[in-house]
Order: structure tokens, then C-alpha cells, then sequence
């Protein structure tokens, strides 16, 4: 019986370990499976939505509403950077976000909008 528990312990704390994810690229060519990106043009620039989610075993909704906002801030600025042009700031307050919980999985979801403007 302690064989078993022993195994089971360690496929568990293997299971609940994590790693970071290759910030050296773009947004674009990162795979995340926990983020998702829509990306529309409008006559002033684009508008970026990211719909992100994660397990939280003890929700954190705060975490993941900076997770969500800075994101969305950074996609923006990967996506002005590949089309070769600049975009302006994009204020913190002007960003919508919301956020749910599925307490089935245990899984936070957060969606942010955002619309950048070209610099002129």
C-alpha cells in the first residue's frame, strides 16, 4: 500500500508542476494554449481581444485581470512592431476586461479589449 501512495504522490506533484513560457518571441509564435487572440482593423488602427484562461485552485481574480490587461497591451504592441509602424499608449482604463469562474474544472477565465490607434 505505501508503494502505491508513493507512486500516486509523485505523478501528482509531477503533474502539478509547470513551466515558463519562451518570452523571446513574439506573441504571435508562441503557442500558449491558455491564451487566445482576435486581431480587426479599424480606419485608426486595430483592436486586439484576448481570451485567457487558467486552472486556479484558489481563485486569484485580481492575478489574472494584470495578466489579462498586460496581454493584450503586449499583443498589441508585437502586432504594431510586425506591421512596421508605431502605435500610441494604450491607457490601463480604457481596456475592458471581464472575467468568470467555472468551478466544475476549477478554471479562471479573463477576456480583455483593447483598440490601439497608429501614431501620426
Amino acid at each position: 500500500m505505501k508503494t502505491k501512495t508513493l507512486v500516486l504522490s509523485a505523478a501528482l506533484a509531477v503533474a502539478g508542476c509547470t513551466h515558463a513560457a519562451d518570452v523571446s518571441r513574439p506573441l504571435t509564435e508562441v503557442a500558449d494554449k491558455n491564451a487566445k487572440f482576435t486581431l480587426k482593423d479599424t480606419p485608426t488602427g486595430f483592436t486586439v481581444e484576448v481570451s485567457y484562461s487558467r486552472y486556479q485552485f484558489v481563485p486569484e481574480a485580481g492575478a489574472l485581470i494584470t495578466a489579462c490587461k498586460s496581454l493584450v497591451v503586449a499583443r498589441a504592441s508585437d502586432e504594431a512592431k510586425q506591421r512596421g509602424r508605431e502605435i500610441g499608449p494604450i491607457d490601463e482604463q480604457t481596456i475592458r476586461v471581464s472575467i468568470g469562474r467555472n468551478i466544475i474544472n476549477a478554471r479562471t477565465t479573463c477576456r480583455a479589449f483593447a483598440e490601439a490607434t497608429w501614431k501620426k
